[in-house]
């Protein structure tokens, strides 16, 4: 069995091998050893084991809005060393989500709810922040990093048991797309989507409208809609941003893109 020095050994030298870069989303020099592409083949990945999953949505027009709104989004983030792709997956709950690669997913019953485009940029910009402040790929490189523990004590159980663990590895990533951000990722992906929207030109406050027709939707139904069961604090997130769209309005006023 390898020892915890050897263990220790191990992540020192592979810790040694990388460095730490500058993010302009996130105004921090981050450690950050998945390279962009690495991160993109994994969201190739993770979309087949979407599309096996979900139906994709063909409505042209549905397609059309988000992708005509995300593009401007686009436009103005942080983050342009990939492409970003927009999806809609044909389900009835109140969600939306992100997975490495810059690959961003909406399901038709939070479409639908989301009356203007303004609401829909909400949705769409705080995704994008999580993709420009690499949010999602710092999930699965934590997750990897235990991996590589996991790996070396493997290494010495028998194959049937290692068998076992590997069938488990495409319900493993599922759980890690799905799996909640922290309090300060949300405030973060909230913050630069106020940026990116008043860039874009649309209009900031509809996070906070946004925000309060998912509180009706949990007053309303049986049960919380799932956007909200991994975005909590909504309360304080409304406040943040109020103040937020005050800050970004003092440094970047009259900036806007032509829409």
């Amino acid at each position: 069995m390898k020892t915890a020095r050897d263990l220790i050994l191990v992540l020192c030298i592979f810790a040694a091998g990388c460095s730490s870069t500058y993010n302009p989303a996130t105004g921090r020099n981050e450690f950050i050893y998945i390279s962009t592409p690495a991160e993109v083949e994994m969201g190739e990945d993770i979309h087949r084991n979407i599309t096996g999953r979900y139906r994709l949505s063909t409505d042209e027009a549905a397609l059309q809005r988000v992708e005509r709104i995300g593009q401007d989004l686009v436009h103005v983030s942080d983050r342009q060393d990939y492409a970003y792709h927009f999806y809609v997956i044909e389900e009835d709950e109140m969600n939306a989500f992100t997975a490495p690669g810059g690959n961003i997913y909406v399901h038709s019953g939070l479409l639908n709810k989301l009356r203007t485009d303004d609401q829909l940029a909400a949705v769409l910009a705080h995704e994008i922040g999580h993709c420009a402040a690499r949010h999602s790929v710092k999930k699965f490189q934590a997750a990897l990093t235990y991996d590589l523990i996991g790996q070396l004590v493997l290494s010495q159980i028998d194959s049937v048991s290692a068998q076992r663990m590997a069938n488990l590895s495409s319900n493993a990533v599922m759980s890690i797309v799905f799996s909640s951000y922290s309090r300060k990722d949300e405030h973060e992906a909230d913050r630069l989507a106020i940026k990116y929207m008043y860039l874009a030109g649309y209009d900031p406050q509809a996070i906070i409208e946004t925000f309060e027709i998912l509180k009706e939707e949990e007053k309303e139904g049986v049960r919380m809609p799932q956007i909200l069961r991994s975005h909590p604090y909504l309360d304080d997130r409304i406040e943040a941003v109020k103040e937020g769209i005050l800050t970004v309005k003092d440094n970047y006023g009259g900036v806007t893109a032509a829409r």
